[in-house]
């Protein structure tokens, strides 16, 4: 193996089979073209290599290793955002065909001077914070960076006048992060002067309002005095423009309860015209009910009618069924007593079963017209009839 590539004992080393695991192991692809994005930060690689394969990468994350130079890069041409922040390089190389680059963060290295940004036409977001840049010379390749527009650098070692007028070259600048730098606290009116000097300028570790602007370019123009006059005259225009924005709602306040109480009668009317059209709905609903209930009560009186002349019938029939069954218990009755004197004797319960068992007997003319008589006059009455036959 290449002196190059030997890991120190127990680190790891960026091998293509390193490189294919990471990529798996983030949702990433074995066939290395195919990732767009790689994370390979926090892993403690020493040097940058055997990426020639990944050259379809968009993004990807390099930060916080032990890297100390900038190589073998050269192939990326597609790669847009690239994360070298938290290593050890001292400085910025071998990033000048990477002509699709947008975004470069080189945050907290050990970088003295800004170089080789110039060919990246697309860059736009630069982050050079935590860095060791001490004065204008050190940042003033970025005058090259014609497309640059963010840029922070933040808590480096910038102090000095000409500071503000290197930044000031940089054409297409909107926001810009100076805080803890020298120049910040021993520059006075630091804010003010790169506030004038950056026209485009619309972030300076805070926004910057039109207001702020327009007193900065007055306190530049004729002094401080002709800035509190400025800050005076807008203050006045801002409570009168708030006083009068006030002065409008109140009166479409009052508007809106005229409105309404000249609206107050035909509202009334709308109530009352709501609530006899409710009263003739529920009206007509009753009597809709009602005509209903009567259908009901006449259905219902009607099969009381028809009940009430079948059982009159049937009473009717009874009524005269009943006395041709009197007539058959005397008849039953008259033919029991002649039958016990032939000591034939059969039941009442027998003859009414079944009056074809009765026989055929010739009754005498008495046998209708009988009196009741006692038990003795009975057995007295059979003895005499006894012989008489």
């Amino acid at each position: 193996m290449n002196e190059s590539t030997t890991a120190l004992e127990g680190l790891p080393v960026m091998s293509r089979e390193e490189l294919l695991k990471v990529a798996l192991e983030n949702g990433g692809y074995s066939t290395p073209s195919l990732n767009d994005t790689l994370y390979l930060h926090y892993k403690g690689y020493r040097r940058i290599e055997n990426l020639d394969e990944y050259n379809g990468l968009k993004s990807l994350w390099l930060h916080s290793n032990g890297f100390e130079r900038i190589e073998n890069l050269d192939h990326l041409k597609e790669l847009r955002c690239l994360f070298l922040q938290r290593n050890a390089f001292t400085c910025i190389e071998n990033l000048s065909s990477l002509d699709s680059l947008v975004q470069l963060d080189i945050s907290e290295n050990n970088i003295r001077v800004v170089e080789g940004l110039d060919h990246l036409s697309n860059l736009t977001t630069l982050n050079l914070s935590k860095n060791v840049l001490e004065d204008a010379a050190s940042i003033q390749h970025l005058v090259e960076c014609k497309n640059l527009s963010a840029v922070d650098l933040s808590h480096n070692k910038l102090a000095g006048r000409d500071v503000v007028a290197c930044i000031a070259g940089i054409e297409k600048l909107t926001s810009l992060n100076m805080s803890g730098n020298p120049v910040c606290s021993k520059m006075a009116y630091f804010r003010k002067k790169m506030i004038v000097a950056n026209k485009s300028l619309r972030y300076l570790d805070r926004p910057i309002f039109d207001n702020e602007r327009a007193t900065a370019e007055e306190w530049a123009r004729a002094g401080p005095g002709a800035e509190q006059e400025l800050k005076a005259k807008l203050l006045a225009k801002k409570q009168d423009k708030e006083r009068n924005a006030m002065q409008e709602f109140r009166q479409w306040q009052e508007s809106v309860r005229t409105a309404t109480v000249n609206n107050n009668t035909e509202v009334e009317d709308a109530v009352v015209l709501r609530d006899t059209m409710e009263a003739l709905i529920t009206a007509v609903e009753v009597k809709s009910l009602l005509l209903k209930t009567d259908t009901v009560v006449n259905e219902e009186k009607q099969v009381v009618e028809v009940e009430l002349a079948e059982s009159k019938t049937v009473e009717k029939e009874k009524e005269n069924v009943e006395p041709q069954d009197d007539f058959v218990a005397q008849k039953v009755k008259s033919l029991s007593l002649y039958l016990n004197s032939e000591g034939q004797r059969k039941t009442l319960e027998e003859l009414l079963v079944d009056s074809s068992k009765v026989p055929a007997v010739v009754l005498p003319p008495d046998a209708l017209s009988f009196d009741v008589v006692s038990s003795d006059d009975d057995e007295e009455e059979t003895d005499s009839m006894s012989t008489s036959s």
